[in-house]
């Protein structure tokens, strides 16, 4: 794929502390406390820079410990130790901190003489917000949003109300089609200069973001709201969006920084490869590997320290053999110390994360990309749905690109990595293996509607491993239609829907925390998208 990335220069991380007044506290409250002695100095360059450098992914804890197992991207062959609500506190934070500089930024616009000539920032200002409205309420449910992020205008707004999500989704899509419908080559238009690190102030690449986060959260509520769906996909399906080899993510490459995963996989994250996997990307159980047939395998995983391909089950039955390593070092596989020595350090019954991907620190943070986009046309295509005519051969074809481009997207990263020394993959798969693949009976794409949909969203679960929130949505939204077995209700994910607020919420923001909780915060209510 093509890289398009956000470029951060140095200062944005304590920049977005300063910015949004938090002194960097780990607590809502702060959000929505008096700041008679705060003085928002910042311009709008420097809010928009913090805002762009928010984009980067968070949680990676709650990823590796709850949304693995609720996915089933992986398999996790112990309680992880976290607790849920003390893993959603930076996610929440992260978004809240954001909305704030969005407000402060459109106020510092507004108040400028030549508020027109900004017309583009803040439509670059909106299209971000809007992401990040969007992908907070389909981790969250309902959330503070009308009222929210506007504590310095005064003490009206400290205890902000929570907005339906329904209402979220509209006035965020709605948002999306205004970014759309205003950029501008006009001559007057300001450039943000060096502070724009996001897509430099090409217009072209901010409406394809626009216009696929637009496809992609149609989707999202389709089940719940077609009419209002249909009508958004009817619009974009035939406009600018990512192309195949494309992707929108922080790239730290091109930055001079590092990205590190590992810690998410080390000590109390018990992740290995699960059942569920294993039967999307293998025909049979043969130790060897011999039945693998998925390209991304390799890249993902490895074998357990005997060397054999052994998956943990997925919902294990009495009598699983325990896995050895407790996640505390001496067994293991995710230590660094393999990076110089592949030799296990210890044994492990079950096939782990491949160590290099999990230890890599250049490989991207992606906010979406084109090989989702491919599929999310093939579902369009697949289902007659947004105006489009059913049509069996152009989902195929878009399906078939979005394997096609994840696949060459993880060899190229992979054999990119500097770490990577043992089992390293080409830089791009040969075009026999490739029409192996696709050729797979598991992989074909079928002419029956309803079991080709069901490989949609089987090949779009699969691509979306690096993005687990996103795969988590995919799954929810589409009523458990990726590959799934039953957890049992004793598992901690089994009834995950929803992420639980900040437990400081409850008291900074109470009476309306019990509105919207009916005073329990239970994470299997299903927000509003969900059917």
């Amino acid at each position: 794929m093509k890289s398009i990335y956000i470029k951060r220069i140095g200062l944005p991380i304590a920049l977005a502390c300063s910015l949004a007044m938090s002194s960097c506290e780990r607590d809502f409250g702060d959000i929505n406390e008096p700041w008679d002695n705060r003085v928002y100095a910042a311009k709008i360059p420097e809010l928009y820079n913090g805002i762009a450098s928010s984009m980067q992914e968070g949680g990676r804890g709650l990823f590796s410990s709850f949304l693995y197992q609720n996915t089933q991207l992986a398999a996790n062959y112990a309680s992880s130790g976290f607790r849920l609500d003390n893993t959603v506190g930076g996610i929440w934070e992260n978004y809240y901190f954001a909305l704030t500089d969005f407000r402060k930024a459109l106020d510092l616009i507004d108040e400028t003489p030549d508020a027109q000539s900004y017309t583009n920032v803040r439509a670059m200002l909106t299209t971000l917000m809007a992401f990040k409205t969007l992908r907070a309420t389909t981790w969250f449910g309902d959330i503070p949003y009308s009222e929210a992020g506007k504590a310095y205008l005064g003490a009206e707004y400290y205890t902000p109300l929570y907005d339906g999500q329904e209402a979220i989704f509209s006035a965020a899509l709605a948002d999306l089609k205004w970014a759309v419908d205003n950029f501008s080559d006009a001559a007057d238009q300001v450039s943000l200069g060096a502070y724009e690190t996001l897509l430099h102030g090409d217009l072209s690449q901010w409406t394809k973001l626009a216009n696929s986060l637009r496809l992609r959260y149609a989707l999202v509520m389709y089940e719940k709201n077609p009419t209002a769906a249909n009508a958004v996909i009817s619009e974009v399906i035939n406009q600018p969006m990512l192309g195949p080899d494309e992707y929108m993510g922080i790239d730290p490459t091109l930055l001079g920084m590092e990205l590190n995963r590992g810690p998410s996989f080390r000590g109390n994250a018990y992740v290995r490869l699960g059942s569920t996997m294993w039967g999307a990307m293998s025909s049979n159980n043969a130790v060897d590997g011999s039945g693998i047939f998925d390209l991304r395998a390799k890249i993902f995983f490895e074998p357990n320290s005997d060397g054999q391909w052994k998956p943990f089950p997925q919902n294990p039955p009495n009598g699983t053999a325990a896995e050895t390593d407790n996640g505390t070092g001496g067994n293991d596989p995710y230590a660094e110390a393999r990076l110089n020595v592949w030799e296990p350090t210890g044994q492990y019954l079950y096939s782990p994360l491949n160590v290099y991907y999990v230890n890599d620190r250049t490989f991207p943070d992606l906010l979406i990309t084109g090989s989702e986009v491919s599929f999310l046309k093939a579902e369009v295509y697949n289902r007659g749905i947004g105006g489009v005519t059913a049509n069996a051969a152009t989902a195929q074809q878009f399906y078939e690109d979005g394997i096609t481009s994840s696949v060459k997207f993880w060899h190229k990263l992979a054999n990119g990595s500097g770490i990577w020394a043992v089992g390293k993959p080409a830089a791009e798969p040969s075009a026999s293996d490739l029409e192996a693949m696709l050729s797979n009976p598991a992989v074909a794409y079928s002419a029956n509607p309803a079991d080709a949909l069901a490989q949609i969203y089987k090949q779009e679960w699969i691509a979306l491993f690096h993005q687990p929130f996103d795969a988590w949505t995919l799954k929810r939204r589409t009523g458990n239609a990726t590959p799934n077995v039953p957890l049992a209700g004793t598992d901690e994910t089994a009834d995950l829907n929803r992420l639980t607020y900040p437990t400081a919420e409850n008291t900074s923001n109470h009476d309306n925390w019990v509105a919207a909780t009916g005073g329990t915060d239970d994470q299997a209510k299903k927000p509003w998208f969900m059917p």
